[in-house]
């Protein structure tokens, strides 16, 4: 069997998405078998091609070209055709609608329905008219959550059986132990213990804006405390810098822009604690790492957050600074607190993995495959 795999949301600078792509096809990779054959299309470079290098069962098909959706819905299709793919997964909400083969689709969230105001005007309008007809072509629909799964049944009307539900996962470079690398991370982005810790692209999602104002309580009771936001500029990000000055927390907030591969693991584990108000998530992988890493998180109550927290974090309003900043204090006033989140985060955590999330998504290409 040719399994087909549009790899081109992998950018060098990773987000959620890109990471998404990145380990499932990794993953994948292993699990191949003796009869099937791997070819990752692409149209730039993702750095998957030193993993074909070595493997006579993966190839990499790029072909350059600047705008990435005229390439997926124009060249890409003549592509599948031309290596006679069996079965095609899309991992970033949109497949190639000109395509003949049968396609399996992964959709994230659904915020470009829910909070259009929290992305550009281009993104919603580019969601809005490819998203929709994407899912009807779709021999099979793989949803990151049960919160997307019912979202897309509920908003977009796609018959429950249609979609599978494949948790993410964290690799096992996200663990408590303590590493060499971790003082360097420190050093490299002079970061100043102790401190709160923000993963995410910063975007207005994100509410990043609440949480500055939440830590602004904490910064004046607990003059040692520092907050890391990680993670690079986003859409309309300005307004979280000038959330900062207004408040005069310039010095006390450290906003390292997009973080080394190698290095984030680090900001995880030497972190008192990681905090996400994100507004709405379809996954919240950030989360999960950090709970893999032995740190304390606080998280928004809202969308799949308490479906992959599940009992190893706090929860709060996403709207109420008050919650939030009594929170982030009760983890430096009560470690017994600290103590059992740390140990309940752990314990969650392993409960999902990439490898896992690879074998139910190779089995569901399989089997689309077959139909």
């Amino acid at each position: 069997m040719r399994i087909g795999v549009d790899i081109s949301a992998i950018q060098s600078t990773k987000s959620g998405v890109d990471w998404y792509t990145h380990r499932v096809v990794e993953e994948m990779m292993d699990l191949l078998g003796s009869d099937e054959q791997l070819y990752l299309f692409s149209s730039r470079e993702t750095g998957f091609e030193d993993h074909a290098a070595s493997r006579s069962n993966v190839s990499v098909v790029r072909s350059n070209l600047v705008y990435q959706e005229p390439w997926r819905q124009f060249v890409l299709p003549m592509l599948l055709r031309q290596h006679r793919i069996d079965v095609c997964f899309f991992t970033n909400f949109v497949l190639s609608i000109a395509a003949t083969c049968p396609m399996v689709l992964t959709i994230h969230d659904l915020s470009f329905r829910l909070f259009p105001k929290t992305h550009s005007l281009r993104n919603v309008i580019w969601a809005r008219s490819l998203v929709p007809i994407s899912t009807r072509r779709s021999r099979h629909i793989i949803a990151v959550s049960n919160n997307t799964k019912l979202d897309l049944v509920r908003l977009m009307s796609v018959p429950s059986q249609k979609i599978s539900v494949v948790h993410e996962g964290a690799p096992e470079e996200f663990n408590p132990d303590p590493h060499p690398e971790d003082e360097e991370a420190m050093s490299h982005y002079g970061i100043i213990k102790p401190y709160i810790l923000f993963v995410g692209t910063l975007e207005p999602r994100k509410n990043l804006n609440f949480l500055i104002k939440s830590f602004d309580q904490v910064a004046k009771q607990r003059p040692d405390v520092h907050l890391v936001l990680a993670g690079r500029r986003g859409w309309m990000a300005q307004a979280i810098f000038d959330e900062l000055e207004r408040l005069d927390l310039l010095g006390r907030v450290h906003i390292t822009g997009y973080v080394r591969e190698r290095f984030l693991p680090a900001l995880y584990r030497q972190a008192a604690a990681f905090v996400y108000p994100s507004l709405y998530e379809g996954f919240g992988l950030p989360p999960l790492e950090a709970m893999a890493s032995g740190t304390p998180v606080i998280v928004s109550r809202s969308s799949s957050l308490p479906e992959v927290v599940g009992d190893g974090g706090l929860y709060v309003n996403p709207l109420d600074t008050n919650e939030l900043a009594r929170a982030m204090d009760s983890i430096f006033s009560d470690p017994d607190l600290a103590a059992d989140l740390r140990r309940k985060g752990l314990e969650r955590a392993a409960g999902f993995s990439w490898k896992k999330a690879a074998e139910q998504t190779l089995e569901i290409l399989r089997d689309a495959s077959r139909v």
